[in-house]
Formats: C-alpha cells, sequence, structure tokens
C-alpha cells in the first residue's frame, strides 16, 4: 500500500460555501483534521463556488480538482474532476460528467496540465465557448 494512500474517501458534491477572503478564493478543513489541504475557488467572480483543490497527502501539490461548470445554482456539483497521481500537482486524468446526470461519461488523460488548469471548458476572458449560438447583434 502506497505511503499516499488516504483511506476515507473525498466527497466533492456540495463543500460548504467557502469563507472567501478576497473574494477568489478560501483555504479550508473539511475534515477537520487542523489542516487546510483544500482550497475553494471562485474562478470567475460571481460569488459562487466553481473550482474545489484537494492536497490529499499533505505534500503542498494538489491532489485532485473538481470543477463545477454549471455556475448559478447555489449548489457545487462537480462536472469535471481532475486527478493526479504522481504527487506533483499535474493532471493525469480527467473525468468528465457529459451530460451533467451525475456519471462520468469520459476518461481522458490529463496532458500534465497542472490540476487548477486541467478544466477542459475553462475559457479565456472575452472568448465565446464552442457549441454556443449566439443571436445577431442588431
Amino acid at each position: 500500500m502506497s505511503e499516499c494512500y488516504d483511506p476515507a474517501p473525498i466527497d466533492t458534491t456540495t463543500p460548504a460555501q467557502p469563507d472567501i477572503e478576497d473574494g477568489t478564493f478560501g483555504y479550508v478543513d473539511l475534515d477537520g483534521d487542523g489542516y487546510t489541504e483544500t482550497t475553494q475557488l471562485d474562478t470567475n467572480g460571481d460569488g459562487t463556488l466553481d473550482t474545489v483543490l484537494v492536497d490529499v497527502d499533505g505534500d503542498f501539490y494538489d491532489d485532485l480538482a473538481a470543477f463545477d461548470n454549471t455556475p448559478g445554482d447555489g449548489t457545487f456539483t462537480a462536472d469535471v474532476i481532475a486527478l493526479g497521481f504522481d504527487a506533483d500537482g499535474l493532471a493525469d486524468v480527467v473525468l468528465d460528467d457529459t451530460d451533467l446526470d451525475g456519471i462520468f461519461e469520459t476518461t481522458t488523460p490529463g496532458a500534465d496540465e497542472p490540476l487548477p488548469y486541467a478544466n477542459p471548458y475553462e475559457t479565456s476572458a472575452g472568448v465565446a465557448p464552442l457549441g454556443q449560438i449566439f443571436a445577431p447583434q442588431s
């Protein structure tokens, strides 16, 4: 068994809203062990939780990133989860719930993307998401 093995399951479905210090992120201790190994982020600045990063083994590298790509309903439900198995903070596998039914349909390689940036649906400011239909401006 690996020295990084943590027998406690990680619940990424509905963490509490963070006490966001400056409007964008907050460090929390969700398992009550006295260490703030979880980072909760409001990546788009709308006041709702978008991303949860977890350092499972306490080595200061994130091991799991969960992303909620459907903001606005007031709850955090991860539809993309990126996992890093090498304790280096880089994504090895990305799980995607493409139809938002709670079941991850696709698994893709993480391509060693840093875990906070492993969300395949993240777009830069000013870039429209692919497949979006826009009405012409008049």
